[in-house]
């Protein structure tokens, strides 16, 4: 499997992720309309306090959804950025098991090695840039060493 089919595979996981997780905000919805249809007991809160909660929770689910759909729309599109984007959609999607979890750890896999690197060379050669070096001897190290008084 070449490094360009890895990357259009993290970007299905990622969009499956999105989807389940707009998924199980519908089942919320759902089972709170549910809730409030066959609920016949007396005393209970009005049904605009659990619409408003579902919205909330739909909303929850959402956010957490979005980053995900960027990192596929970044990789898909090759996009400078989606290394980026894939490791932060990876950090959220990780608490959701199991598909945000495994599309997770398949994006760290791929975007903490070197394989990313052949998908977006131009990206990684920017990151081979050397830092800049200290221009003055005493400005390093040995100016944080020296006593008070020179010694």
């Amino acid at each position: 499997m070449t490094n360009e089919d890895h990357n259009k595979y993290i970007a299905f996981s990622f969009i499956g992720h999105g989807v389940f997780q707009l998924l199980m905000g519908g089942f919320i919805g759902l089972m709170v309309t549910l809730m409030i249809q066959f609920d016949d007991r007396g005393a209970q809160p009005p049904p605009a306090f659990f619409y408003a909660f579902f919205g909330m929770m739909f909303f929850i689910q959402a956010m957490f959804a979005a980053p995900a759909f960027v990192a596929a729309y970044a990789l898909l599109k090759r996009k400078p950025w989606a290394r980026v984007a894939s490791i932060v959609a990876a950090a959220l999607s990780a608490m959701s098991m199991p598909v945000g979890t495994a599309a997770a750890v398949y994006s760290l896999w791929f975007f903490c090695g070197d394989q990313w690197k052949s998908v977006y060379p131009d990206v990684a050669a920017k990151g081979r840039e050397e830092f800049p070096k200290l221009s003055h001897p005493e400005s390093g190290w040995e100016a944080f060493t020296k006593d008070e008084e020179g010694a």
